[in-house]
């Protein structure tokens, strides 16, 4: 087989049937191909080792490596202040029922 026909074969089993893709992934990097996959899902395949400086730089800017996850957006100022007040009034929360836990144990005389 051919690298575009591999190409070709992966970008059809990750769009279709993701558990065959994996399991293909993982015998083609066993054969000593790399897979690199851009944000769209195409995907490209080149021989480990066997590819030009130049053309390495190349399709590492537009393609990402198999196996690397794709790092979330950043989220904006209004999203995260909502979260850490969330937190916040979370964490006061179980404070609070801390502390009415002890209240309970010390107004009934239990000891530990």
């Amino acid at each position: 087989m051919n690298l575009d026909s591999l190409s070709q074969e992966l970008d059809r089993l990750y769009e279709f049937e993701i558990s065959e893709y994996i399991a293909r992934c993982d015998e083609l990097k066993k054969s000593g191909y790399r897979i690199y996959r851009n944000s769209n899902g195409i995907h490209k395949v080149v021989l480990g080792g066997q590819q030009s400086q130049s053309s390495r730089a190349q399709s590492q800017d537009q393609y990402q490596y198999a196996n690397e996850s794709i790092e979330p957006k950043k989220e904006n100022i209004f999203v995260r202040a909502k979260k850490a007040i969330s937190k916040g009034i979370q964490g006061f929360r179980s404070f609070v029922g801390f502390v009415k836990f002890l209240y309970r144990i010390y107004k009934n005389g239990k000891q530990f």
